[in-house]
């Protein structure tokens, strides 16, 4: 008997190898871990749905989100709800149904993106709160929020208020959208504030939807309804007041001060010419870096690195005495 190997053809070689390194990367795709089969990390999959990324607010956020995602390996797919409800829902089953592994939403519905956040839970697929919150208590598991705490954002204005016209005063309020978390707590803090303060009075509220020419309407509409001497001020919930505090000064009606919310590069030029009063600085860079850093250190499971049930940041508040130790937070 011929003990010797018997020769493989060249050809018949080189197609087992192909085969081999083929079923070797078909295992390695397939594999659902942290590491691949060869030992390389995995790149998590995050999507991010804002309620409508055309306010202006977002534009840093989503900036912070897209460096911040690239600088630690992960991919971030940023997605509107275009201000619809219907939309944002349908943005997170999309991503529910693609797979990703961490979920970020910035809804314009606390209560009504509930039964989203149910089938990414259902999914095991784990959901953040970024800036704007869900109603955990309608149900759903949120793993935290990272934005700021709006209710003190709301005392942050009523406690400028009072510094601006004193104990008494007429005011007009310009809030943001309805029925969103920023809209809803913004308004309880700044009522909480009023009632120690009963001389001052809100006469008036409108919401603006967090846009500048809603905002310059409303303002317009308040000076036209109360005369010179009638209105102490006008609060806006967002930036989005700045346009109608320099339609107040071109108009003559210095009797009327400003206080909005948010610091972007117009409302830090009206502080310092003293168009407005003042203002709470809401920064969204940090927002948009903490939350992808929480999502990866969450994916990583690295849970006790990710701060619960609130990530919040710092909201200090604003005036012409001041103005000068902060940067814009957008816009410059």
């Amino acid at each position: 008997m011929n003990t010797l190997p018997r020769r493989v053809p060249r050809w018949k070689a080189v197609v087992g190898v192909v085969a081999a390194l083929a079923l070797s990367v078909t295992a390695c795709g397939s594999e659902p871990s942290e590491s691949t089969a060869a030992g390389t990390a995995k790149t998590f999959k995050i999507g991010h749905m804002i309620f409508d990324t055309s306010v202006p607010f977002y534009s840093n956020l989503i900036k912070k989100e897209r460096e911040t995602a690239q600088q630690l390996g992960a991919q971030v797919d940023i997605r509107s709800g275009n201000g619809d409800l219907a939309n944002e829902i349908s943005v997170v089953q999309q991503f529910v149904a693609e797979k990703f592994d961490l979920i970020l939403i910035s809804p314009s519905d606390p209560k009504g993106i509930i039964p989203a956040v149910l089938q990414a839970n259902n999914a095991n697929i784990p959901v953040m709160a970024v800036n704007t919150q869900a109603d955990v208590n309608s149900g759903g598991k949120i793993v935290t929020y990272v934005g700021v705490d709006d209710y003190t954002f709301g005392k942050g204005q009523g406690e400028l208020l009072v510094k601006a016209i004193g104990e008494s005063g007429n005011v007009g309020y310009i809030t943001g959208k309805l029925g969103t978390s920023a809209q809803i707590q913004r308004k309880a803090g700044l009522m909480d504030v009023l009632k120690q303060h009963p001389g001052i009075k809100i006469v008036s509220e409108q919401a603006a939807d967090w846009d500048n020419a809603k905002a310059l309407a409303i303002t317009q509409d308040y000076l036209s309804k109360y005369p010179k001497g009638q209105l102490s001020a006008i609060v806006s919930q967002g930036p989005e007041g700045v346009s109608g505090a320099a339609n107040v000064q071109k108009s003559g009606r210095t009797d009327v001060k400003f206080i909005v919310g948010d610091f972007p590069a117009d409302v830090r030029k009206a502080i310092s010419d003293g168009t407005v009063y003042g203002s709470v600085n809401q920064d969204p860079a940090p927002q948009g870096e903490n939350a992808i850093k929480y999502a990866v250190e969450w994916l990583k499971g690295n849970q006790s690195a990710v701060p619960q049930p609130n990530a919040y940041l710092d909201l200090p508040t604003i005036t012409k005495d001041n103005v000068e130790q902060y940067k814009a937070a957008w816009g410059e």
